[in-house]
């Protein structure tokens, strides 16, 4: 039965990932900052510490048991990652969701998994484990390559009026990427904060939710670097009054419900992981990675983003889905080895 709950909660948190950049799709008379800041407040600051005090209600005696050092890198981790949710929210709106989530989602995977071993384990490069994430990170670029070649494809028919210029294509395919290697600071914080974590087991945390103590800090620190980008960007611009338009109640709900489908995704992927036990690894984290990729893709071919592309562009899309949801399983075969 636990097994089961797993896997359950595994496939909700997997939709709820691949979906909550849809929202801000729906929103009318924002910029991207609006919406994007309106997510920030409430998935990074707000229902992150309302869920973190819920489950770890002593959070501030955890922080106060461990070396400083640890915090300053879990802030520095948080600041990287700040920057490259910033670049994800810009690449999805450049991209779209059917092409930024298989090159972004990817990414995260591959580079999720391989930093933390280079950076601890640098003599398991060569081993068994190593060559086999190092196999999957090269399976990862072929994927994005295919990706990218099936964007371009799109990008030439003129007669399409969603196309995007071919400048503006290039522009968020490197700002995908860089997202994508940024995005993946969560899972290396999550290595960096052992201690932290383990401080929190030694205070009467459930290991279920004791790695919530790092997200407190992580994500905190990321609210206050997009935050404080979207409010430049609104500064900058001059429409801070967009705020206030009549769509602006709908809007902050848009917002909301993107920050409740992000931050639920992280804590009921924690939640099946622990139910999931030795398969948490195994199958949870390539069933979450690869069912958020399918899903954001869906998405973007519901909301007609390929609507009347090349056929040669949408075969080569769907062979570098196929090849990335390849290598997300290669990858989850490398870290249980």
């Amino acid at each position: 039965m636990e097994l089961l709950w797993g896997f359950f909660l595994v496939l909700i948190a997997g939709f709820f990932q691949g979906t909550f950049v849809l929202p801000m799709t729906l929103t009318k008379k924002w910029e991207w900052e609006h919406t994007w800041a309106t997510f920030s407040l409430f998935g990074m600051l707000i229902f992150n510490w309302i869920l973190t005090l819920i489950f770890i209600p002593n959070i501030f005696s955890v922080y106060s048991s461990v070396p400083s050092k640890d915090i300053v890198i879990l802030i520095l981790f948080g600041a990287g990652w700040g920057i490259g949710a910033i670049l994800f929210g810009l690449g999805m709106d450049k991209l779209g969701l059917s092409l930024g989530y298989p090159i972004i989602m990817g990414l995260i995977a591959s580079l999720g998994a391989l930093i933390p071993l280079v950076v601890f384990f640098p003599d398991s490069l060569l081993a068994p484990k190593g060559l086999t994430l190092l196999t999957g990170t090269a399976i990862v670029i072929f994927g994005i390559i295919l990706c990218s070649i099936a964007g371009s494809s799109k990008n030439k028919d003129k007669s399409l009026k969603s196309d995007r210029s071919s400048t503006e294509f290039v522009a968020g395919l490197f700002i995908a990427i860089f997202a994508g290697i940024l995005s993946c600071f969560p899972n290396v914080g999550v290595a960096f904060g052992g201690n932290l974590i383990n401080e929190a087991k030694r205070l009467g945390v459930s290991p279920t939710f004791a790695g919530n103590a790092v997200w407190a800090v992580f994500f905190t620190v990321g609210f206050i670097v997009n935050f404080a980008y979207c409010l430049y960007l609104i500064l900058i611009h001059k429409n801070i009054h967009y705020l206030f338009s009549k769509s602006a109640k709908s809007n902050l709900g848009w917002g909301a419900l993107m920050a409740i489908m992000w931050i639920g995704s992280f804590y009921l992927y924690g939640m099946s992981a622990v139910k999931l036990g030795k398969w948490g690894v195994m199958i949870g984290w390539p069933l979450f990675i690869s069912l958020s990729i399918v899903v954001g893709n869906l998405w973007g071919v519901w909301k007609g983003e390929w609507k009347g592309a090349p056929q040669h562009a949408r075969s080569l899309l769907n062979w570098g889905l196929l090849v990335l949801l390849c290598a997300v399983i290669i990858i989850a075969l490398g870290n249980s080895l």
